[in-house]
């Protein structure tokens, strides 16, 4: 086997790096992740993904996002990981001018805190897989609806 096709570890996630009549496919890389930011700090992480995407333009970026078992030191509501990560495709899309297909965005489940995985995916490479570290009927929620326009961001 070619050294370059052997398996990899890269990020605590086993990609296995294929090949193509010899040449080798860039692996899944993690570019950035973030938690609970202002919405200035939240959108100029998300400028970067936008570079690096025009950069690579057959790239696609997976974020993948999870619900905290806390929110800011209170416990979550409803839908509230959901209502926030649905700001984050379209600023990406309406602001940025990424075509929409080159973005996808995974609900990853629950984790201690609200956070945001963003990986770059270059063509041909696997998609990451979502990594949650809370089950689900371990999260308790407060009284109440999260609505994605009380999480809109106003710059």
């Amino acid at each position: 086997m070619n050294r370059i096709c052997r398996p990899g570890v890269y990020l605590a996630t086993f990609i296995i790096v294929g090949c193509a009549n010899g040449a080798a496919f860039a692996p899944t890389q993690k570019f950035d992740e973030f938690g609970d930011l202002k919405c200035e700090d939240e959108m100029a992480r998300l400028d970067n993904l936008a570079i690096q995407l025009q950069q690579e333009p057959n790239a696609k970026a997976v974020l993948i996002y999870y619900g905290g078992r806390t929110f800011r030191g209170k416990l979550p509501r409803r839908g509230e990981s959901v209502a926030r990560a649905a700001r984050l495709k379209p600023y990406l899309v309406n602001r940025r001018g990424i075509q929409s297909n080159r973005i996808v965005v995974i609900n990853g489940g629950y984790r201690e805190e609200w956070i945001v995985e963003v990986w770059v995916v270059p063509p041909g490479a696997s998609m990451p897989s979502p990594f949650p570290m809370v089950a689900a009927k371990q999260v308790r929620f407060r009284r109440g609806k999260a609505s994605p326009r009380n999480y809109r961001c106003q710059i």
